[in-house]
Formats: C-alpha cells, sequence, structure tokens
C-alpha cells in the first residue's frame, strides 16, 4: 500500500478528525480513509441527480419536504468546501 502525507492541516480540523476517529473506534489514518472514500463517492456526476446531491449537502436534521431551509442563527455550520 502507499502513503498520502497531508501538509498544512489547521489544528480544528486534526482535532474534528481526531474526534471522530475516537467516536467511531477508528485509527485517525482510517477515519481519515473512510472520510476521503465516502467523499468521493458522493461526488455528483452527470449520471446523478445534482438536486439530490445537494440536498444531501443539508444535516439531516435541518432536511424538511419544504423547499426552504431554515437554519437557527446559531447552528454551527461550517460552509463546504468546494477545492
Amino acid at each position: 500500500m502507499s502513503d498520502l502525507l497531508i501538509r498544512n492541516i489547521k489544528p480544528k480540523l486534526k482535532r474534528q478528525l481526531a474526534e471522530r476517529a475516537k467516536k467511531h473506534g477508528h485509527s485517525l489514518s482510517d477515519e481519515a480513509q473512510d472520510l476521503i472514500r465516502r467523499g468521493l463517492s458522493t461526488t455528483p456526476t452527470p449520471e446523478k441527480d445534482f438536486g439530490e446531491w445537494l440536498y444531501s449537502l443539508v444535516p439531516e436534521q435541518y432536511r424538511s419536504d419544504d423547499l426552504i431551509f431554515e437554519f437557527p442563527d446559531d447552528a454551527e455550520l461550517a460552509p463546504p468546501e468546494f477545492e
């Protein structure tokens, strides 16, 4: 197997990854691999419905049948990163 080195990770992001890994009983590497795998599998493609993909970006607790998504002012949601 090959290795991947990710440089310049912000401390907050590393801490979030470590917390997720602990919660799921994974190592840091296993959790990062799982997130990368899941992220790559949810990338919109012409075969997938783009609207469904956008809807999937909204956390489940804020979803409804309405076409309007309302987030409380105190919701701690980070905007998606498009790189």
